[in-house]
């Protein structure tokens, strides 16, 4: 069920992209969808993902040497920290065919940094962000930052 409201989110994101500029409106979720994709927040996957973050701007050297290539993927973009530092939203969710899940995130006041981070269950109560996966954005910015508006400047809805 969370995975499906996520991508009604993305789908619902890709046919307002296709409308013109002056059609695009804000994404207004009903109260049972905006229950349901608020608790993606909460979930074990993308909890340690924020930390992980977090691990990586306090000390890169703090980094788990299970998660050194996403680590290294996230040097070689450069991105700066206190964007990764900064909060984020969950734009999609899905399976990964390598198992896991990818996440892609979005920075909540550089709605440009969209990124999507590949993390794996190892245990029931360990996980590793394994990459950062390539990410082609063909978004419409402005667009894009009208039909979000409430999910980029809500402090609750961001990792």
């Amino acid at each position: 069920m969370k995975i499906r409201l996520l991508l009604i989110f993305v789908m619902i994101a890709g046919l307002s992209s296709i409308c013109s500029a002056e059609e695009v409106k804000e994404l207004i979720l009903t109260g049972e969808q905006l229950k349901q994709y608020s608790n993606s927040y909460k979930l074990p996957e993308v909890l340690h993902l924020r930390e992980f973050l977090n691990t990586y701007v306090d000390s890169r050297g703090g980094v788990d040497p299970n998660e050194e290539e996403a680590a290294h993927d996230l040097d070689i973009r450069k991105i700066d920290k206190n964007i990764l530092k900064a909060k984020f939203i969950v734009y999609w969710i899905k399976g990964f065919l390598g198992g896991g899940k990818v996440i892609t995130i979005i920075s909540q006041k550089h709605p440009e940094v969209i990124l999507d981070f590949w993390v794996y269950k190892v245990t029931d109560k360990e996980y590793h962000v394994r990459r950062l996966l390539d990410k082609t954005d063909t978004r419409d910015l402005e667009s894009f930052k009208k039909i979000y508006f409430r999910f980029l400047n809500d402090e609750k809805l961001a990792m």
